[in-house]
């Protein structure tokens, strides 16, 4: 074998082994990227990912205004006016009881509407949505019997407003009590108050400026001046109802027009009184012991 021969032997086995090599290399570095793929499809599998959560949300807001959706349960102290912005959701589960600090507001909100209510009284007051979702055997309840030493009034705080339209809102299966205005209505508001007691209040409901809430299957007892009272082109429905022990069962004032169909009034000392322009319709109603 020639020197030539020998040479060119020898530079095609070191290229064969360059190109072993390169394979070899290219096989591992393949070998690498399916072992890292297996491993992050294992990580995916095995570890959970955890939902990112609204910051705050299992707080409770007891004063000011609500940044997040809030769902509150069990006992809640309300120490001034709490504000629902528009966005926000507020749940209020089964059996949670809600009471507030009488007569008094850390943190009181002039409405532009109604300045003059609920001065120095806490207010729930709703731009967003509200919630009370409670049940038949396990009732929602707002408000507690605060004893007067001077034994002038019962009333300790001033109530649920409702401002602007929302759709949403539902007040279900809850007791609202010793309230100066249980639940106000304004600015075209549409929640729905059903299957509810509103009861031992200065006024149980009122409806202003267009707003048009459903009002069902509730007791309203005992409200010392109006179970319901609609003003300002307000037009509530007002069905199936129990109306009783107020000094006006419903009053329909200032261009207002419910619809008052199928409630049973008693013990009023007057059960629907309409002035001002106002135009109800009433359907079906019954009547018993007004004066």
């Amino acid at each position: 074998m020639t020197a030539k021969s020998v040479y060119w032997e020898l530079l095609v086995k070191m290229r064969v082994k360059q190109v072993f090599l390169e394979k070899m290399k290219l096989i591992k570095r393949d070998r690498v990227k399916r072992c890292v793929g297996i491993l992050l499809l294992i990580l995916i599998l095995v570890i959970p990912i955890q939902p990112v959560l609204a910051k705050d949300e299992d707080n409770t807001t007891t004063s000011g205004v609500l940044t997040y959706n809030e769902t509150w349960s069990g006992k809640v102290h309300v120490t001034g006016d709490i504000v629902v912005p528009k966005g926000i959701t507020l749940v209020i589960e089964p059996g949670t009881i809600i009471t507030f600090t009488p007569n008094s507001s850390d943190n009181d909100v002039r409405l532009p509407v109604l300045d003059k209510l609920g001065v120095n009284k806490c207010n729930l007051i709703v731009k967003g949505n509200l919630r009370i979702e409670g049940e038949k055997d396990n009732k929602v309840v707002m408000g507690e019997l605060i004893h007067d030493v001077n034994g002038q009034t019962t009333i300790s705080w001033d109530g649920v407003i409702f401002e602007g339209t929302n759709v949403s809102s539902v007040i279900n299966y809850t007791e609202i009590r010793y309230a100066h205005i249980a639940v106000t209505l304004t600015d075209s508001s549409t929640p729905r108050i059903t299957n509810s007691t509103i009861a031992n209040n200065d006024v149980g409901i009122v409806t202003f400026d267009l707003s048009a809430p459903r009002i069902d299957s509730n007791k309203i007892h005992g409200n010392r001046l109006w179970a319901i009272i609609c003003y300002d082109y307000s037009f509530p429905m007002i069905s199936h109802n129990t109306i009783k022990g107020s000094e006006v069962g419903i009053g329909c004032e200032d261009s207002s027009s419910p619809i008052i169909q199928y409630n049973r009034f008693s013990d009023n000392s007057v059960d629907i009184l309409t002035q001002d322009s106002s135009n109800p319709a009433r359907v079906g109603n019954i009547f018993s012991n007004n004066t």
